[in-house]
C-alpha cells in the first residue's frame, strides 16, 4: 500500500480526498497533505481523513518527512513543474494534475529530471485516458482498425461556463492566473486524448477568441487546424460560450472510419478494401467501397469513476514497474500543440509543433504585462 501525500487543498484534491475516503482507489492511503492554509489542511482531515494524517504548511517538509511515496500536485499550473522537481529530488513520485504546465519549455525540464531519476515515476491526470470508450478507441486505433489515418475531426462545444464560472476565482480567465483558457483547461482533456490516439501533429493553424461574450482575458472559442507528418490533416472546434452544444469525434483511415459521439455511442465502418488499394485499380470514378457498419454504446461513467481510474494506475504502474497511463512525456505533446496554437492566434499563420523554444514564453510574457 502505498502512501500518498496530497498538496494543494482545493476543489479538485477534495475529489480525489473523497475518492480516496470512499475505498474507491486501491494500492494507496492518504498519509499526509500540503496546504499554505492551515484552516483547508484542518477541514480537509477532519471531512476525509483519518485523525493521524500528517499535516504540513510547508511542501518541501512534506516531501521530507519519510511519510509519503507518492505527491498528488493540486496546485496552480504555474506549480506544477517546480513542485514535480523537488518531489523527484526528494525521491517522491510525482502525480501532477492537468495540464503538466503553461509552458513546454518548463515541461521539459520535468523530462530531463525524470530521464535521471529512473527509478521514480511521473504521470498527469488526464483522467478520460481511464475511460471504457476512449479504451475501446485506443485499442481500434492500435490494431490498425482504420489503417492509415486521414483526417482527424472532433468537435467539443458542450464544455459550457458562465460569466460567474469566472468570475468565482479571482485567477480564473487570466493569463496571470491561468496561463491560459479553453485549450489549457476545458478542452485539454480531448486536445489529449487526440494526440493519444493519433500522434503529435507538426504543425498547427489557430483561430481563437479572445474573451468573447465573457468578461475574460484568455481564449473560449478556437478552431485549429492540424497537420500530421503523413499527411493526415485534422480539425480541433471547441467552445465553452454555446449551449447545449456538440461532442463528436471522427477518425477516418484508408480502412474506414470511427465516430464516437458523446464519449459513449460508437460507430465503426469497415471498408471492404483498403482505400488505397482501391483507388488504385478501380476503373470507376466515384467508388463507393462496400462496407460494414457497427454501432454500440460504451458504459456509462461517472467523471469520479475515470478520476479513480487514473489514480488507481499510476499506483499500480509504480507497484508493477511499468509506465502509467498518462506519463508526463505523453502530456507535453497535447501542451506543445497548445502553445503552438496559442503563437498561431497571436501571430497569424502556421506553427510547427514543438515551437521554437522561447517563442511562447516571450508572447504570454507579454499578455500577462498588459493585463
Amino acid at each position: 500500500m502505498l502512501r500518498v501525500g496530497i498538496a494543494g487543498i482545493g476543489s479538485i484534491a477534495q475529489v480525489y480526498l473523497g475518492l480516496f475516503a470512499a475505498g474507491k482507489i486501491p494500492g494507496g492511503r492518504v498519509t499526509a497533505l500540503s496546504s499554505r492554509s492551515p484552516d483547508h489542511l484542518t477541514s480537509a482531515r477532519d471531512a476525509f481523513c483519518t485523525p493521524d494524517t500528517a499535516l504540513f504548511t510547508d511542501y518541501e517538509a512534506m516531501l521530507h518527512s519519510g511519510l509519503i511515496d507518492v505527491v498528488m500536485i493540486c496546485t496552480s499550473h504555474n506549480r506544477h513543474v517546480p513542485m514535480a522537481l523537488q518531489a523527484l529530488k526528494a525521491g517522491v513520485h510525482p502525480l501532477i494534475e492537468k495540464p503538466l504546465a503553461v509552458d513546454a519549455d518548463e515541461a521539459r525540464t520535468l523530462l530531463d529530471a525524470c530521464r535521471a531519476h529512473p527509478e521514480l515515476t511521473a504521470g498527469v491526470l488526464y483522467c478520460r485516458r481511464a475511460s471504457t470508450a476512449y479504451q475501446q478507441a485506443k485499442q481500434l486505433v492500435e490494431r490498425g482498425a482504420l489503417g492509415q489515418l486521414k483526417r482527424a475531426c472532433w468537435l467539443i462545444t458542450n464544455l459550457y461556463r458562465t460569466p460567474a464560472y469566472h468570475a468565482s476565482q479571482p485567477w480564473r480567465g487570466s493569463w496571470k492566473g491561468e496561463g491560459g483558457g479553453l485549450l489549457l483547461t476545458q478542452a485539454s482533456h480531448q486536445l489529449d486524448l487526440l494526440t493519444w490516439l493519433c500522434g503529435m501533429p507538426s504543425g498547427v493553424t489557430a483561430l481563437c477568441e479572445f474573451g468573447a461574450e465573457r468578461a475574460i482575458q484568455v481564449e473560449n472559442d478556437v478552431t485549429l487546424h492540424l497537420r500530421w507528418t503523413d499527411g493526415a490533416t485534422g480539425q480541433f472546434i471547441a467552445s465553452s460560450r454555446e449551449f447545449p452544444g456538440t461532442n463528436r469525434l471522427e477518425l477516418s483511415g484508408s480502412k474506414g472510419q470511427l465516430i464516437l459521439e458523446n464519449d459513449r455511442q460508437f460507430t465503426l465502418r469497415r471498408l471492404s478494401r483498403d482505400e488505397r488499394d482501391f483507388a488504385q485499380s478501380t476503373t470507376g470514378y466515384f467508388g463507393p467501397i462496400p462496407f460494414t457498419e457497427e454501432q454500440w454504446t460504451a458504459p456509462e461513467e461517472p467523471n469520479e469513476a475515470q478520476q479513480a481510474g487514473i489514480v488507481a494506475d499510476f499506483l499500480a504502474a509504480i507497484a508493477q514497474r511499468r509506465a502509467p497511463l498518462c506519463p508526463a512525456a505523453d502530456a507535453l505533446e497535447s501542451l506543445l500543440v497548445t502553445n503552438a496554437a496559442y503563437l498561431s492566434a497571436w501571430q497569424g499563420g502556421t506553427v510547427p509543433v514543438p515551437p521554437s523554444p522561447g517563442a511562447y514564453a516571450a508572447e504570454l510574457a507579454k499578455r500577462t504585462k498588459e493585463e
